[in-house]
């Protein structure tokens, strides 16, 4: 930023600017501790964002202050006067900015929490930005800028000749030059379709996160034991190093962390624990680097896959955002269990025929049998056993019964009697346990009182708004994404529900859920703040037509971003929506000082509306070129290193801003003169002056 204001603006009148950067940033920092803002990932890249949105003011102010001194004018006057022109002009354009960001920080969702901090440091970063620049810039202006008496800023240079040769063929073909802008907004939005969507990338780590889960019911030891054959693998398969602690340069794990039958704490935004249960391994493990990831965890899959059949496994690195369960989901809900998992199974194939999605399974897990004991109260009754002799006999003989305890120092140690292992294995067996009588004190073969079934049964049953409902679960293969996977499934799903009987339905989770769920925040407080900017916009001009021709630059800009995200293979999701929020703000700000000056050569200089038009054009577009360069400079680091979650956001600002001015500098003059009817101007290239000038 500091290079290219040195490069424009010139040595003294650059570092003068320059000097809002570590200023502006200072006094940022102190008010963030003061509301209690923290350093953080999301406030770190608001700063970047800010840092090319805060030289703004400054480059506006010194600007007009070098005008009114090549004119003549005292350093002290030129200070005064230029303040007194674009203090209210600047504070509405940096309110209009913050306010662009404000659906950020009133989202009712978790991403509307995890982003808030945008719109804090923004608005901060753009107020202690004017505060500046209305008070600490003129003065240095006044100190250190030198021009010579009577010279003025050279408008016949050749750029300056070429654009508004430009603009005065735009004002004279406005119904072509309004068409084309049209049709150039309409050949976006056909892009769209070209831009993969994707909620929140994974998390560009070294870690994964390994979770394998046996049948409900499954006993704390048999997970130890396969907790152990995982160790083993990834000690002697995928560790880094070997024995003798040679192969310094090889990818692999370095280490990692189990938990039995629980799950870690939450420690990230992208992590959700699950409930705890006997059966449930959760592994942390942490790899050589980010690329060793994908190869680790594919192997770590395929492994597991193979020594345990049984075993629900998914390996998944963390997500960068809220976190998400699945990344496909489909809920399906209805009365009776049977038929729900008629249309599971219908669902599961359909998905199955779908490339780039894998480990399908459901959220019920693989049924699991159970022993149905009903007892025949007539014939228990004749025999003298009671449903609690039963009970007793069962529990002896498949869980056992503490018959003492066994005390070792300070250690009590339960002493069970339980039948062996096979036996519980056997239904026979289980048919001829003997049943004693509390009261005849003689025993009796339990099927001699019961009748005893063998059936399976849904290993869990879980409910959703108190009906039961089965999410059919799967994962998404590399270069895949989830969105693009619902959008390939639900025509089949709409088609196919309608055969539904009645009470049964579906309904998204996963990845898209929380997409919808995160981008329906925003656009609710959308209104707010669309609100906010117009009333502020209406209190600046005094004026409807003129907010709208401000606003109307908004739409421009689109164009910008959608061609940005093709070129550059850039994905559209939360952050590129934010991306696009926090656009409208800053493209607001050159439309804001544009139309303004245009009111500006009318009222003070006496130019003729079409006159005026050109040369508030020509006046501007040094500074809106510069404030777009800055910003556009700004945003380098943020799409270089700022991995898979900012790159788009950073894409997404600098090429919809880079258009949004081109655009601006010609669309905005040409809606003026349409909304206003101004007389369409004479041909030419000269510079237009002030009447008597």
């Amino acid at each position: 930023v500091l290079a290219v204001m040195l490069l424009t603006l010139g040595l003294r009148t650059g570092l003068v600017v320059s000097t809002l950067i570590p200023s502006a940033m200072i006094i940022t920092l102190w008010v963030m501790g003061l509301v209690g803002e923290t350093l953080n990932q999301m406030s770190l890249a608001s700063l970047i964002i800010a840092l090319g949105l805060l030289v703004d003011n400054a480059i506006v102010v010194s600007e007009l202050i070098l005008v009114r001194m090549r004119q003549g004018e005292a350093p002290f006057d030129a200070a005064v006067a230029s303040v007194k022109e674009l203090r209210t002009p600047l504070l509405v354009s940096s309110l209009t900015t913050a306010a662009a960001f404000l659906p950020i920080y009133l989202a009712e969702s978790a991403v509307g929490e995890y982003t808030g901090a945008l719109f804090t440091v923004v608005s901060i970063t753009l107020l202690v930005s004017w505060g500046l620049a209305i008070t600490v810039i003129p003065l240095l202006c006044t100190l250190f800028l030198k021009v010579k008496e009577g010279e003025e800023e050279d408008y016949d240079t050749p750029f300056y000749r070429l654009y508004r040769a430009t603009l005065r063929v735009v004002l004279r073909r406005r119904w072509i030059s309004l068409g084309v802008v049209i049709a150039a907004f309409v050949g976006s939005l056909q892009l769209w379709q070209l831009v993969p969507e994707i909620f929140f990338p994974s998390q560009e780590r070294a870690f994964f996160m390994a979770e394998l889960s046996l049948p409900p019911g499954t006993n704390i030891e048999a997970t130890r034991r396969m907790s152990r054959s995982v160790d083993t693998f990834l000690r002697e398969e995928l560790m880094v190093e070997d024995a003798a602690g040679e192969a310094e340069d090889a990818e692999g794990v370095v280490s990692w962390t189990s938990f039995l039958g629980e799950t870690p704490p939450p420690f990230t935004l992208g992590y959700m624990p699950s409930p705890s249960q006997g059966g449930y391994l959760e592994m942390m493990v942490r790899t050589s680097s980010e690329e060793a990831n994908a190869e680790a965890m594919d192997r770590l899959r395929r492994w597991a896959v193979d020594a345990f059949p049984d075993v629900k496994t998914y390996i998944r690195a963390l997500s960068s955002g809220p976190a998400v369960t699945k990344p496909v989901q489909v809920r399906i809900s209805g009365p009776d269990t049977e038929q729900i998992f008629a249309l599971v199974d219908r669902v599961k194939a359909e998905l199955g025929d779908i490339e780039g999605v894998t480990n399908i399974g459901d959220d019920w897990g693989a049924r699991v049998k159970k022993l149905v004991v009903e007892v025949d109260e007539q014939r228990a009754r004749r025999a003298g056993v009671t449903n609690q002799d039963v009970a007793y006999a069962l529990q002896t003989f498949l869980d056992g019964l503490e018959a003492t305890r066994y005390r070792e120092e300070d250690e009590s140690i339960p002493v069970m009697l339980r039948s062996i292992a096979a036996d519980r294995r056997d239904l026979d067996r289980v048919r001829t346990l003997a049943v004693f009588s509390q009261r005849t004190g003689r025993s009796v073969p339990l099927g001699q009182v019961a009748e005893i079934e063998l059936e399976w049964e849904p290993a869990a049953v879980l409910r959703r708004d108190r009906y039961r409902t089965v999410t059919v679960e799967a994962d998404v293969q590399e270069g895949t994404t989830a969105i693009a996977i619902f959008e390939r499934l639900r025509p089949w799903l709409e088609a196919e529900s309608e055969e539904w009987p009645v009470g049964y339905r579906w309904e998204y989770g996963g990845e898209y859920e929380s997409s919808v769920e995160a981008n329906r925040s925003i656009g609710e407080k959308l209104p707010i703040a669309g609100l906010v900017i117009v009333l502020l916009l209406v209190w600046q001009f005094n004026s409807i037509r003129k907010p709208l021709i401000v606003l109307s630059s908004i739409v421009l800009a689109m164009i910008g971003v959608v061609v940005g995200l093709v070129v550059m293979g850039s994905s559209f999701g939360f952050m590129t929506l934010l991306g696009v929020v926090s656009l409208a703000g800053i493209v607001i700000n050159n439309a804001i000082v544009l139309i303004d000056r245009i009111q500006i050569e009318q009222d003070e200089n006496g130019l003729e509306p079409a006159k005026a038009i050109v040369a508030a054009a020509q006046q501007r577009v040094r500074p809106i070129l510069l404030t777009t360069a800055t910003t556009v400079a700004s945003l380098i680091p943020l799409y270089l290193s700022g991995g898979a979650m900012w790159e788009p956001m950073a894409v997404a600002i600098m090429f919809g801003l880079v258009f949004s001015t081109m655009l601006t500098l010609l669309a905005v003059p040409l809606l003026y003169a349409m909304f206003f009817r101004v007389d369409r101007p004479r041909a030419g290239t000269q510079p237009v002056q002030p009447e008597g000038a």
